[in-house]
């Protein structure tokens, strides 16, 4: 098209490849596309907007008229001052598909915005000074804000660190402001993107600090903020600028927030519990608050973080000095029953308004025991009013008889865990010695008449895992106000079996989950469990059984359950009466977790399960004598070796059968389970990740090396009773490098210094936890501390029978261990001798402690100062013999303070006198052999102080 032929009013924008900016005749091209701008339709708008024009040889002209460019487009407006302003015809060096987009709206009024163009987008409008344009990405980030397409909120922060540094490039703060919101709100969704470690570090800092940052926990920030620390490309900056860098974006974390575990297992050397800013990050955004393990968390802090939250604009901020006032006015009202009063908020006109958060829909509260019920209540009530799921594990300080009420606060709500943490003690040999507070406890049980009056609505999976206050009457209620189909009561040992068949029988919608473990779940149960639904009632369909260690169940009872129970896709009955005739009745096809450890079934039966159910993803059969018989028994019958391997009852069967099983992944076995087990399992199980042989398998240091050949990603191996020496130990830590588990007790051979060093040395480095019980005896001090600084983020660590450390070794394992949640150090004569207050100066994480003949060091007034200053500890076990003056003080009601619910106190006595020895040497100053002589058990309960005396060693 000539410049004759170009009509007036209208100019000709040439577009094609290395050219210059400048008014110019066309130069001759093989191929030419001449299109006029007026005339094109949506789909020839589309087809420009995709097109990219790559080739030199060819060339786009598009007629577009002049005043139209010049209305929207300053730039040329700007070409009439010079002498373009003549031309029919200008080169535009620019991508073609980008200004089309900007013609389109020049012509249509309609700009198409997509995230991953936003930049360039933007950066051509600035070129070309197309406000409109500009105006129009505006309110397209109003419109995306309030977005809830998942994929587009995704494309938009894929894009964001483009449209952050162009927009930084160019000045311009709305988009600047939108880049830091908009992160802010969808913070935990970006946070899982690969693109995560590409935001610039002045975005994720201007995001961290905003007041709309919604994240779960202040935990998932810090794991956040780290990850990014470590994936950055710092190869350019100076050490100063990143270590600045790190340092400044890592300060912004609550640490008050932050479980003791996690921060000390990164920053160890920091004190954690200096934090200026102690406001829980809420906001109208966010669905899921996760407080659990944060300590520091109380009522003011659950108060003052609502009252600074930004609120919506119809919704008035909370002056922060009218928060103690208003937990003050509480009012006691008088129930219809005389045994129970109880506190309830009462709304007073002066009170401010708390603002609500009509999005958060889960609460977990875990470990938080300085909330108190009242306070607990009165905020979930006037800022949580569409709460569904609420979870307060290990939180003693809240009752059972807060469930109707926050029942009734919350009417949403379908979900409740309050469980406790309990040591499992067993029945047998205990003696219980006192029990305080019994009328208490007796007023405790009639406050459940409540529940008549609030009934607990939608709920539809409670646990209540050991909690002493229920019982059968409190069960029977639960059931009757229950509407829901999970139920978890495991280690509630005050049920008994007629209270379970009463309870079952008014539970008016079907079971899809039931766990009991160690209860008095037994054969009336079973009986109900198994019957046929009444008129108009719902069967239970039941998919997950838990009835673990309940002793009074008998094999009939079992069986009943088994033959009518064929949706199960979890079963365990571990620890009971389970035989054969059970498993040949189960007639399920869907398991993926089966455990029937230290029952009596057969290889035959087991192997029958086995073939019905090929989708196992978990199998426990440790402890099943009876399902492996000895192939050299077989021998001895008089059977050649080729029918022992065809024999079903041989434990080579067994493992034949496993082939089947591709999805395995959690495997624990025992008795008779060796190297040619191994080579049974290889072709097929190729996903096991977790393998626990206990006693009776046959793992040696050839069976090591296979499993490391077969399983290379293994996480988790336990070996108990095993031979294994120091080329066992070496082939664990050099090839088995995944492991985060290792658990290794009672070793039969004797593992030497060059076990130990290569332990020491070549520890893997996903290491959690570490179990080592009579296994390197020989370990010294040097060699503890050498494995206490590389394995700095052991959350549980255990050493027994290591009698060359000394006190040194302890002082090494508190200031290198401090993340640790569990210690076990047992029989490692001279570790307490000077005491062990530098574990509870630092390791203020720990949930269980036993020290058991460590030395002689102990302060009376132990069990007192480890209940005040560790703050999660649930869970403590010592031995009089390592009291300085024998005996320990205990505290009363323990666990309206802290989570502190049992405490084992072991007692020794001397083979010469019969009695408790007073000291750890005799008199011709040898070391005085010690036998077990009896354990005395404390256990709090929220009501009850309860001590009982058991015979055996704990």
């Amino acid at each position: 098209m000539s410049n004759s032929e170009v009509p007036t009013g209208f100019i000709i924008l040439e577009f094609h490849q290395n050219c210059a900016l400048y008014g110019s005749q066309s130069d001759s091209f093989e191929s030419v596309e001449r299109i006029q701008a007026r005339e094109l339709k949506k789909l020839d708008w589309l087809r420009l907007k995709d097109q990219r024009f790559c080739k030199k040889d060819r060339q786009l002209d598009i007629l577009v008229e002049k005043k139209l460019l010049e209305k929207f487009s300053t730039y040329f407006r700007a070409l009439n001052s010079f002498r373009e302003a003549d031309c029919e015809r200008i080169i535009v060096d620019w991508d073609v598909a980008l200004f089309c987009i900007l013609l389109e709206m020049f012509h249509s009024g309609h700009l198409d915005i997509l995230a991953s163009k936003v930049a360039a987008l933007l950066e051509t409008s600035v070129f070309f000074g197309v406000d409109e344009a500009i105006i129009r990405i505006n309110a397209w980030m109003t419109l995306t804000f309030s977005s809830k397409d998942p994929r587009e909120i995704l494309s938009v922060l894929k894009s964001l660190p483009v449209i952050w540094d162009a927009s930084h490039r160019f000045g311009h703060s709305s988009l600047l402001n939108f880049c830091v919101e908009f992160l802010a709100v969808n913070f935990m969704e970006a946070r899982s993107m690969s693109s995560f470690n590409d935001i610039p570090h002045g975005l994720l800092s201007a995001c961290v600090d905003h007041i709309q940052l919604t994240v779960h926990s202040e935990k998932d920030l810090f794991d956040s903020l780290r990850c990014w620390c470590e994936g950055q490309d710092w190869v350019d900056e100076a050490e100063e600028i990143i270590s600045e860098r790190k340092t400044s974006i890592m300060n912004k974390i609550r640490t008050s927030l932050v479980p003791l575990s996690v921060l000390l297992a990164y920053y160890p050397s920091k004190n954690c519990l200096d934090c200026n800013n102690r406001t829980i990050r809420i906001t109208n955004y966010l669905e899921y608050l996760d407080l659990s393990g944060c300590h520091e968390v109380d009522d003011d802090m659950l108060f003052q973080s609502s009252s600074s939250a930004p609120l919506p604009a119809h919704c008035p901020s909370v002056p922060p000095g009218d928060i103690p006032q208003m937990l003050m006015q509480m009012q006691i009202i008088e129930s219809p029953f005389p045994a129970f009063r109880y506190t309830e908020p009462v709304r007073n006109s002066k009170w401010p308004v708390i603002p609500k958060f009509e999005n958060l829909k889960i609460l977990n509260l875990s470990y938080c025991n300085k909330i108190s019920e009242d306070a607990l209540l009165l905020w979930l009530r006037e800022a949580c009013p569409q709460l569904t799921e609420f979870y307060a594990k290990n939180c003693p300080q809240i009752g059972f008889t807060f469930l109707p009420h926050l029942a009734k606060e919350c009417p949403n709500l379908e979900t409740v865990d309050i469980s406790l943490d309990i040591f499992n003690l067993e029945d047998r040999n205990v003696h219980r010695i006192l029990t305080e507070d019994e009328n208490e406890c007796r007023l405790i049980r009639r406050n459940y008449l409540l529940w008549g009056v609030s009934p607990m609505f939608l709920l539809s999976s409670l646990s209540v895992r050991g909690r002493s206050e229920v019982r059968d009457s409190v069960f029977n209620i639960i059931a009757a106000n229950f509407r829901g189909v999970d139920l978890d009561v495991s280690n509630c040992r005050m049920l008994t079996d007629n209270g379970f068949s009463e309870g079952l029988k008014r539970l008016p919608q079907g079971l899809r989950s039931l766990k009991a473990q160690r209860t008095c779940f037994g054969p009336e149960a079973c009986k109900v469990l198994s019957s046929p639904p009444v008129t108009g009632g719902v069967r239970n369909d039941l998919t997950i059984l838990d009835l673990e260690s309940c002793h009074g169940l008998t094999p009939e009872a079992i069986a009943s359950i088994l033959k009518t129970e064929t949706t199960l896709s979890t079963l365990n009955l571990g620890d009971t009466t389970l035989d054969d005739i059970g498993l040949y009745l189960f007639k399920g096809h869907r398991l993926r977790k089966l455990c029937v450890r230290d029952t009596k079934v057969s290889a035959k039966a087991l192997n029958f399960v086995l073939r019905n159910n090929p989708g196992l993803v978990s199998l426990d059969v440790k402890g099943c004598k009876s399902a492996c018989i000895d192939e050299y028994e077989i021998l001895l019958s008089g059977v050649d070796d080729i029918e022992s391997q065809k024999s079903p009852n041989s434990i080579s069967s067994i493992f034949r059968e496993l082939e089947s099983l591709h999805l395995l992944e959690d495997f624990e076995v025992g008795w008779r389970f060796s190297q040619l087990a191994l080579e049974a399992m290889k072709p097929s199980t190729k996903r096991v990740r977790r393998l626990v042989v206990g006693v009776g398998g046959g793992i040696c240091n050839m069976g090591l090396q296979k499993l490391s050949n077969y399983w290379p990603s293994l996480e988790r191996l336990s070996l108990s009773f095993q031979i294994i020496d120091d080329d066992g130990i070496i082939q664990i830590v050099d090839r088995l490098r995944s492991l985060q588990i290792l658990e290794i007790q009672n070793t039969i051979s004797h593992v030497t210094p060059k076990g130990v060093a290569a332990l020491v040395n070549r520890c893997p480095p996903k290491l959690v936890r570490l179990k080592l019980d009579r296994v390197v005896t020989g370990i010294t001090d040097g060699d503890l501390l050498q494995l206490s600084k590389k394995c700095k983020k052991l959350a549980s660590f255990s050493l027994v029978g290591c009698t060359q450390l000394t006190a040194s070794s302890l002082v090494a394992i508190s200031q290198n261990m401090r993340a640790l949640t569990e210690l076990k150090l047992e029989e490692c004569d001279g570790l307490t001798s000077s005491g062990a207050q530098c574990l509870l100066d630092s390791c203020k994480a720990l949930e269980c402690l036993t020290l058991r003949h460590n030395g002689k060091g102990l302060e009376d007034s132990f069990v007192m100062k480890a209940k005040d200053e560790l703050p999660y500890l649930w869970f403590l076990s010592l031995d009089m013999c390592d009291s300085l003056s024998s005996s320990f003080e205990t505290p009363e009601m323990a666990r309206r303070e802290s989570p502190l619910n049992t405490a084992l106190l072991s007692r020794c006595s001397s083979p010469e006198t019969g009695v408790f020895p007073t000291a750890s040497t005799s008199r011709n100053g040898r070391p005085q052999k010690r036998i077990p002589r009896d354990t005395i058990v404390l256990r709090w309960t929220r009501d009850l102080t309860l001590a009982y005396s058991t015979k055996t060693r704990i």
